[in-house]
């Protein structure tokens, strides 16, 4: 028979003594049983590491550090894929909950990509599904986007991700700021080495203590989003390997956001969402003429008021 390969799981826990028993639990109950599960705890001051150890102890597949300092959670999944050594390796959160054919399901679809990621839905405390009319993912043809479908949004999910070695050497180090997992995604996209399963693998927790549901309760998440934007463009246009028109395309859309914001003159963002509408709105329904100038117009105004 042949052997499975070894697939590397890279978990970061900060606090997380309330649900990471379940996750780690679903995690070794996988169908794929060669695992090597690498936890990095980031100075969490509850029960969360003494819990992981435990674990340790009983399953040797699953080995565990804590750091001194905190990282953040950039540096600490950093820190957390150096450590593995599996030729493929998946992201996890500590408060979700994996279907137990995940890990399965994404080796058989990868092929010849560097990632590939799938969906999720969305559940509480108690385990139960909330927004049963929705998933993480919706309305995604991945294979007619391009790079600049994220651009302005990312759905590219750390914790649906299964990605092979080969691809670190693209993505590594982080930036020191955004999201480690839409950098992942933009990499991948723009060497079209991305794969997406549209089934749902994870059960993805929405809670009281999560940062999003924070956002959302203070009313800060949509400017949060907007302000984000310039700072994910400037990542974007920094990527080594870009070539020099779409390095340009990108950096023209941060200064556009920029005049937008600063300056108050939205012609340069209209100008720019009028002529890559379809390409920056994956998920939007079909606009011309006059629509797609209100669209435009909007978006521009609304941006600034969040900035």
């Amino acid at each position: 028979m042949r052997e499975e390969p070894l697939v590397s799981i890279a978990l970061c826990t900060y606090n997380g003594t309330k649900f990471i028993r379940k996750q780690l639990d679903s995690i070794l109950d996988q169908t794929h049983k060669n695992l090597e599960i690498v936890v990095v705890d980031d100075c969490s001051t509850d029960d969360t590491y003494k819990i992981i150890s435990d674990y340790a102890e009983k399953d040797n597949r699953l080995r565990c550090y804590k750091n001194e300092v905190n990282q953040g959670y950039n540096k600490n999944f950093e820190k957390a894929i150096s450590f593995t050594t599996g030729n493929y390796i998946a992201i996890s959160d500590q408060d979700d909950i994996w279907m137990p054919h995940k890990i399965t399901s994404l080796l058989e679809r990868m092929g010849d990509n560097w990632l590939i990621f799938s969906n999720s839905y969305y559940i509480n405390d108690e385990d139960e599904r909330i927004r049963e009319e929705r998933t993480l993912v919706m309305g995604l043809d991945l294979a007619s986007s391009n790079y600049k479908s994220l651009l302005l949004t990312n759905y590219v999910t750390g914790h649906t991700t299964l990605f092979k070695r080969e691809f670190i050497n693209y993505f590594l180090p982080f930036p020191e700021k955004g999201f480690y997992d839409w950098w992942m995604g933009f990499i991948a996209l723009y060497h079209q080495k991305i794969a997406f399963l549209d089934e749902v693998l994870t059960k993805y927790r929405i809670h009281e203590a999560s940062v999003i549901q924070k956002r959302n309760n203070s009313g800060q998440e949509k400017r949060e989003v907007i302000k984000t934007i310039d700072q994910t463009l400037s990542i974007f246009a920094e990527y080594k390997r870009l070539e020099d028109e779409d390095a340009a395309f990108i950096a023209g859309l941060r200064d556009a956001y920029r005049a937008n914001f600063s300056q108050k003159k939205s012609w340069p963002l209209v100008n720019v969402i009028l002529k890559n509408y379809k390409e920056l709105f994956y998920d939007h329904k079909v606009r011309k003429g006059l629509s797609l100038l209100n669209f435009a117009v909007k978006y521009a105004r609304k941006a600034r008021k969040f900035a």
